[in-house]
């Protein structure tokens, strides 16, 4: 009898994935794994749409996106989420948990963001440092219109768009350069179809110059060391 997973994540792997994790470990200082970090990087790319490096998180994708707020953001700091889902609010209770204030876009769930509303929001909220999104809600299936949301933040200088697309990248359309979107953050065991375990982030050049400003705490998610590590690899 085989057994098959019929949820959203995890999902089932392929068996050449299996396979290939039935082999010896290899070392990470060596040359065979600095081929095969080439390539994982290069695919990483094409997935979500970038040329701006893809970093790899040893960790849930809730660690991805706990990153993609500690890197950013300071005490104190205003950000707009869109909560149309379980992961929408999770985007608040992250950014709440480290001080950082929240101005929410309540939705009824099964319900897709008003860009309008967005705007709306930014306008009167000139301080907004980021806005938070999901590419999809896992427990609706609702998908936002990213492309409009990165018309829309693209248009104010200093706000990032940050979306979690965790569960939704490599099956539902994201652009990430071509709709201005600066943080994207997903995941091994969804969409990609690997092992859980491993989670991932791309950043714009100006999501970086955020970095160097950011007084939130950070060891294990300082992007900027894990960027650095993962050069040593080049």
């Amino acid at each position: 009898m085989k057994n098959r997973l019929m949820t959203p994540g995890p999902v089932p792997v392929s068996e050449d994935a299996l396979l290939a994790m039935a082999r010896p470990v290899i070392h990470h200082r060596t040359e065979e794994f600095r081929q095969v970090m080439a390539e994982v990087k290069d695919g990483l790319k094409y997935v979500f749409q970038t040329v701006n490096d893809v970093l790899i998180l040893m960790a849930s994708s809730t660690g991805a996106m706990e990153s993609a707020v500690v890197n950013l953001l300071s005490p104190g700091d205003e950000v707009l989420v869109i909560k149309g889902g379980k992961f929408g609010e999770r985007w608040g209770e992250i950014c709440e948990a480290y001080n950082v204030k929240v101005h929410p876009v309540d939705l009824e769930w099964g319900h897709a963001v008003d860009v309008e509303v967005v705007k709306e929001k930014l306008d009167e909220k000139p301080n907004i440092k980021c806005v938070y999104s999901t590419l999809c809600e896992t427990s609706t299936g609702i998908h936002h219109n990213i492309k409009e949301l990165g018309e829309v933040v693209n248009k104010r200088d200093n706000t990032l768009l940050v979306v979690d697309a965790v569960s939704a990248l490599g099956a539902v359309e994201l652009q990430t350069d071509n709709w201005h979107v600066d943080v994207v953050v997903s995941g091994s065991q969804k969409g990609l179809m690997t092992p859980p375990g491993l989670g991932f982030i791309s950043l714009s050049d100006a999501a970086w110059k955020f970095t160097e400003k950011s007084q939130l705490p950070g060891y294990y998610f300082d992007l900027s060391k894990t960027r650095e590590c993962m050069k040593k690899n080049e």
